[in-house]
């Protein structure tokens, strides 16, 4: 009887905690530099999830070590929803890439929402002469390729990684210190394709000093529309999306949770943070908890596969 009454006990108080919701300031923790897209897209959420509940929203950049440290910092944070964490990709690649993480993504985690996506494009130097996909390949079989990369470990890197070595292109991969200085050579013809995000690549594409082959994505991006699929070239595993969603530390109340999930769904159907994202080249997704967590499910293993293919080793 005394269980039931402290169960009682602690439901009642847990419900009273979500209708009083958030109680202080809110913070974000995103495991990225300040200034990037992940970075603006999570401060244009922060400022509608404010203006909803009254508080302060803080984002916090605690970029390093591959997005480790931040992500360390938010599985140890008090598990009452007032610290958040900005998921995206790196967060399946870590497990490939260390030998031991502080956290697990899925049991140290509750998901919330999946806001918004972005594709790889598969882009091509236009002096390589190839059109789409079919000729790229039938390129290689004359002359060695080489492709480029913003780094070891960027989704550009294990993306284009997983096409060369599906498309059996036998080509070499040349790491650069950010997407500029490899879209740079890429126009030059110093290096034969890359794969980057439409928001990287379009101004080049629409200027003709790229041509885009495919999206790695399930449909076709608004942004270059008349450009196929990886799929409809025959490759429908070759799917590569940059993500950015929300998380609270495994344990939150689960009313917590909901009524974090309710804001956050709220703030998304805001025709202005959905214009933003057009504006940074991100596609609006807007799923839920639920459906997050499925798709952290497929996401998570299909990344560190592709890192460990790769070859990713820590700096």
């Amino acid at each position: 009887m005394k269980a039931l009454y402290l169960g009682v006990l602690s439901l009642t108080f847990a419900s009273a905690t979500a209708q009083t919701f958030p109680e202080r300031p809110v913070q974000i923790i995103t495991p990225y530099a300040a200034g990037g897209g992940l970075d603006i897209i999570t401060r244009t959420l922060a400022q509608k999830l404010a203006t909803k509940w009254g508080r302060q929203v803080l984002v916090d950049n605690k970029p390093g070590a591959g997005s480790t440290l931040g992500t360390a910092l938010a599985a140890k944070a008090p598990k009452d929803g007032h610290t958040l964490l900005v998921a995206s990709t790196p967060l399946g690649v870590a497990p490939a890439v260390y030998a031991t993480l502080p956290y697990d993504a899925r049991r140290d985690f509750a998901p919330l929402a999946l806001v918004a996506t972005t594709p790889e494009v598969l882009v091509v130097t236009p002096t390589l002469g190839v059109a789409n996909v079919a000729e790229l390949v039938a390129k290689a079989k004359a002359r060695k390729q080489n492709f480029g990369s913003a780094g070891s470990g960027t989704l550009g890197h294990l993306a284009a990684d997983s096409v060369n070595r599906r498309l059996n292109l036998g080509a070499t991969h040349i790491p650069y210190k950010g997407s500029n200085p490899a879209t740079i050579d890429l126009i030059g013809g110093q290096i034969d394709w890359m794969m980057d995000t439409p928001a990287a690549v379009l101004p080049h594409v629409r200027a003709g000093k790229l041509r885009a082959l495919a999206i790695a994505a399930p449909r076709r991006s608004p942004q270059l529309p008349d450009v196929p699929t990886l799929a409809e070239a025959g490759y429908p595993e070759l799917e590569f999306r940059i993500w950015m969603g929300l998380m609270a530390p495994a344990g939150t109340p689960e009313p917590v949770l909901k009524t974090l999930e309710a804001a956050i769904t709220e703030a998304m159907r805001d025709p202005a943070l959905r214009s933003a994202l057009a504006a940074q080249g991100w596609d609006f997704v807007g799923l839920g908890s639920r459906e997050f967590a499925a798709f952290l499910d497929k996401e998570l293993p299909k990344l560190t596969a592709a890192a460990r293919a790769a070859g990713v080793k820590a700096d």
